[in-house]
């Protein structure tokens, strides 16, 4: 039995319809053809491209225009109708997917009868689309960047599919795509023209075949950023790093290498470079970017100094050591020991700085009442104080360091005091709003509660101020005049220290000494507190003071205490054992703690950031009342408040906070 229909599958419907033709073994005018499936490509929604389906029937070998019937015909896309003969039976039309049909002015659902031919026929294709080509210029808001997008969106035509004469006719719609138009070079070149762009352009980079891409994003202009130019700048030469260090020389002078020496009259202390002005840039629309202004810095000299005629150096006007305060550059001369500061030449003070080219020894005071210390040597078991800087050049033992001296000691009572004021502030606003809700409870019994509740550290703090009016009355009137101090109990009214009976008295009574508490944080605030830094090279057992900062060059800190106004780093070394602790700035070293886990802790007082590479079991960091214990081995640290609360972190892992 000869097989009448096949079924066809291909990428489009020309080869779906060849595939089924080659199973019938019929050529094209032999068949029907209906179109079970269009072709789809692979899309958002649908995981893998779809082919086109077709079905062919073997047409009848008798004539379709049998008498007594009519057909219907699709040529061109247009029905082409044959009426029946009388009598006949007219043709019909079965609606197919995406067409709308009216007949006689209603709307058909699944098949019409054309019972009155094709005039009261319409049918309704889907909307055809136009292809379009969208394009802009957009430039960004430095106008050093112009780029050319482009999307292509090609259009859309239907038509009824061909079909041969017959008696019942199936409507198929074909889908056609329109190809979008492309931009050409040449067209670039006009809307970057009416664009205004002028330079930078890029159009010997763009190709026909760039612009055929559906969608696209193209520099087309690029503009000149300004070179940008080199600031001022001041290179204080005495502050000059040392050399590197030749370990395979036979011989190292290590007094010549790392020392602070004097200089002369005449040298040359710092150089300005006054810096380049950068070169101006081009936008895309060929407007000047001007660069950068360069900023300036002054070259500023005190006592002991002057600047060249140009103002481009700062030379010494006198032999003494050279120093930086507040951006001056001073030169004071010195008192210089070529050997060591021991029982042979007793005590030292003096009123201006103090060099020692060798060490300072068992039991000697070195005291400076307005300059700087320098030892070359090491410091073991001796006493250095001094309203300046300190530096030590070797080791520091079991000595004690003070540097900025009542600095120091304002800075400490300053403080202290600032936090006993808070907690009274605190708690008089407390007492105030809880009094008139309590008027059954004694003031002494009231203020006793909030104290335990809420401010149980002020007890705390007004002992401390106790212990800092005996250490003060402890100390010699010969100590205080050899380091150069006031006496801060001067400073302070003598009812300060009365505080037996404060939170007994009344609320006036506690009105009355936070006012005392403030005025006396007036008058040492007057005085100020002058930065002086320590710096030192190696640091055991000993005990380090000063109001600026503290720097350990070497291996480390071990066993000591540290107290510092401005900082503490120990950028290659380990504190181990002790404490540091450092009013407000940055606490940084290589290494806090021990493997064995000895107790070390680490403090800022009012605010800052701890870093370390590694921390050990057994450290603890505080910032302000905050703190936090390490209870295993951390690296790369990072401690600091955030919104309030301290948070610590190693590597970027939170472990606090």
């Amino acid at each position: 039995m000869t097989k009448r229909q096949a079924l066809g599958e291909g990428k489009t419907i020309e080869e779906a319809i060849a595939a089924a033709l080659a199973e019938l073994g019929a050529a094209r005018d032999q068949v029907e053809v209906e179109i079970l499936q269009e072709p789809a490509r692979r899309g958002l929604l649908r995981r893998k491209a779809q082919p086109a389906q077709v079905r062919l029937t073997l047409k009848d070998t008798k004539p379709t225009s049998a008498p007594g019937v009519g057909t219907v015909a699709v040529v061109d896309g247009k029905l082409q109708y044959q009426a029946p003969p009388p009598g006949g039976a007219p043709p019909v039309i079965e609606l197919g997917p995406d067409v709308e049909v009216f007949y006689r002015g209603e709307q058909v659902e699944k098949e019409v009868l054309l019972t009155e031919g094709l005039e009261p026929l319409e049918i309704i294709l889907p909307a055809d689309s136009e292809p379009q080509l969208h394009y802009d210029i957009i430039v960004d808001e430095t106008k050093t960047k112009a780029q050319l997008i482009w999307e292509r969106t090609p259009g859309l035509r239907h038509r009824l599919a061909d079909q041969s004469p017959r008696s019942r006719l199936r409507l198929q719609v074909l889908k056609e795509q329109v190809a979008a138009p492309a931009l050409s070079v040449e067209a670039v070149r006009e809307i970057a023209v009416a664009a205004g762009l002028q330079h930078g352009l890029r159009l010997s980079e763009l190709t026909p075949e760039l612009l055929q891409a559906q969608r696209g994003v193209f520099d087309l202009a690029v503009g000149t950023p300004p070179t940008p130019g080199r600031d001022a700048s001041i290179k204080y030469v005495f502050q000059d790093e040392p050399p590197e260090v030749d370990l395979e020389a036979i011989r190292v002078d290590h007094y010549e290498l790392h020392g602070t020496e004097g200089v002369p009259k005449g040298a040359v202390l710092a150089v300005k470079d006054p810096g380049e002005p950068g070169k101006p840039g081009r936008n895309v629309y060929g407007e000047i970017i001007p660069a950068r202004p360069i900023q300036d810095v002054q070259l500023k000299v005190g006592e002991g100094a002057m600047l060249s005629e140009d103002g481009l150096q700062a030379i010494a006007a006198v032999s003494g050591l050279a120093y930086l305060q507040g951006g001056v550059i001073r030169v004071k001369e010195v008192f210089e020991l070529s050997g060591d500061a021991d029982v042979s030449t007793g005590n030292i003070t003096m009123e201006g700085d103090i060099i020692i080219k060798g060490s300072v020894l068992e039991n000697v005071r070195v005291q400076s009442k307005t300059g700087s210390i320098v030892v070359h040597g090491l410091v073991s078991g001796a006493t250095l104080r001094t309203m300046g800087s300190i530096t030590v050049l070797r080791n520091v033992v079991r000595s004690q360091l003070y540097a900025g001296a009542a600095s120091v000691a304002r800075m400490q009572l300053l403080n202290l005091l600032e936090k006993i004021f808070e907690r009274l502030e605190g708690l008089i606003t407390a007492a105030q709003s809880v009094a008139a809700q309590a008027e059954h409870i004694s003031f002494e019994n009231l203020v006793k509660h909030l104290v335990e509740l809420k401010f149980s550290d002020l007890p705390r703090l007004l002992k401390d101020l106790a212990g800092f009016q005996q250490a003060q009355k402890e100390k010699t009137k010969e100590e205080t005049a050899e380091a150069g101090e006031d006496s801060l109990l001067d400073l302070l009214d003598p009812a300060l220290f009365r505080t037996s009976t404060l939170f007994a008295g009344g609320l006036d009574e506690l009105k009355k000494y936070h006012r005392l508490v403030l005025q006396s944080m007036a008058r040492i605030e007057e005085l100020g507190v002058s930065e002086a830094n320590a710096r030192v090279h190696y640091l055991q057992n000993s005990r380090v003071e000063a109001s600026g900062t503290v720097t350990v060059t070497g291996q480390g800190c071990f066993y000591s205490t540290v107290l510092a106004g401005r900082g503490f780093a120990a950028p290659s070394g380990i504190f181990r054992g002790g404490q540091v602790t450092v009013e407000t700035g940055t606490i940084t070293a290589r290494e806090f703690g021990g493997p064995t886990g000895i107790v070390t802790k680490v403090t800022l007082l009012k605010g800052g950031r701890i870093t370390a590479s590694l921390v050990h079991p057994n450290v603890v960091v505080c910032i302000g009342q905050q703190s936090y214990k390490f209870d295993e081995t951390a690296s790369q640290v990072k401690a600091f408040l955030h919104e309030g609360n301290l948070t610590v972190y190693s590597g970027s892992h939170k472990i606090h906070g």
